[in-house]
């Protein structure tokens, strides 16, 4: 009993989908970037929401989100991460983008074992009012 119980705790913690590196990380770009935080911009994507339609499980989708600094001050990405570990931005700007200046985040949907409906999102927290915009990934994956 108390194997399984140990064996089922360590299962829950090694899929547990945020590791909280992440937050350590938005953490530093908090006080790195700290003069550009007080001041909000404005964040427009191309599109908030994928439809990646009918996948296989098993299959990876890969997407990517365009954006544009519509604001007038310098904006800041502080930190992109996922709904879960099987939907994971693989790319964001780490670096200032300037007023009119646009950049790209790429992510992957694993679908393995998620065989149905999906809604998985993507948050990205930046310098904008309000500080977090939810980006969507929907679809259906078949067995």
């Amino acid at each position: 009993m108390k194997y399984a119980f140990i064996l089922g705790l360590t299962a829950f913690v090694l899929s547990a989908c945020n590791t909280g590196q992440s937050n350590v990380d938005a953490e530093e770009r908090k006080i790195e970037y700290a003069q550009f935080i007080d001041n909000p911009t404005e964040l427009s994507f191309e599109s908030m929401n994928f439809d990646f339609g009918k996948v296989k499980d098993g299959e990876v989708v890969e997407h990517t989100f365009k954006f544009k600094n519509t604001g007038d001050q310098t904006l800041i990405l502080i930190n992109v991460t996922g709904s879960c570990g099987c939907t994971v931005p693989q790319e964001w700007p780490q670096y200032p983008i300037e007023p009119g200046g646009t950049g790209e985040i790429k992510v992957q949907f694993d679908s393995s074992g998620r065989v149905g409906k999906v809604r998985k999102n993507v948050r990205v927290e930046a310098n904008t009012n309000p500080t977090m915009s939810i980006l969507n990934l929907t679809g259906e994956v078949t067995e």
